[in-house]
């Protein structure tokens, strides 16, 4: 199978998937043109943190698409931005917290990406493809979406929590250690 680069550099597009750079659009097309098989392999938009693939392959063309948000998992970024959500609050929240935070969003199955995948048939054209990468950014986007409104409901309960007697009592126990 042919590997075709249609990036500009990093990115194939600008504001969303289907907002192409004229240069990678014509290499889709003549792609898509020559009958042969292809896989463009992952490719991004610049102003999103979004990638799409195309493969040609088998009689079939499978266009996959994957949005993010900021990485839950690595670095807190991502817990803050839903902190200013949640309360307009900037103050630094204890590791405890922050530790419980990811273990709830991972125990309610939150991901900080969506991936969707779909088939056409190998004869589909440029504006097929493109309609449909823009129906799957559009799908993988109100994924990580409600993902981050779940997250900042953890948040706000986390908040919320930090403000019980409960919590205060333990934290005073652990200082007084």
């Amino acid at each position: 199978m042919k590997t075709i680069d249609i990036c500009r550099g990093e990115y194939a597009s600008k504001w969303s998937l289907t907002d192409w750079y004229e240069e990678s659009e014509q290499l889709l097309r003549e792609a898509l043109d020559s009958g042969e098989d292809f896989d463009t392999g992952w490719f991004g938009c610049r102003k999103e943190i979004r990638y799409a693939r195309i493969c040609r392959e088998d009689g079939q063309i499978t266009v996959e698409v994957s949005s993010h948000m900021d990485d839950l998992f690595d670095g807190d970024d991502l817990i803050y931005d839903a902190l200013w959500e949640v309360s307009e609050s900037e103050e630094e929240l204890p590791d405890d917290i922050i530790d419980s935070i990811r273990e709830t969003a991972l125990d309610c199955g939150i991901d900080d990406s969506a991936d969707e995948t779909e088939t056409l048939p190998d004869t589909a054209t440029f504006e097929e493809i493109s309609e449909l990468i823009g129906k799957l950014e559009v799908i993988t986007e109100a994924q990580v979406n409600d993902g981050y409104r779940r997250l900042c409901e953890i948040v706000k309960a986390h908040v919320e929590y930090m403000k019980t007697p409960e919590y205060q009592n333990m934290k005073g126990e652990h200082n007084e250690d």
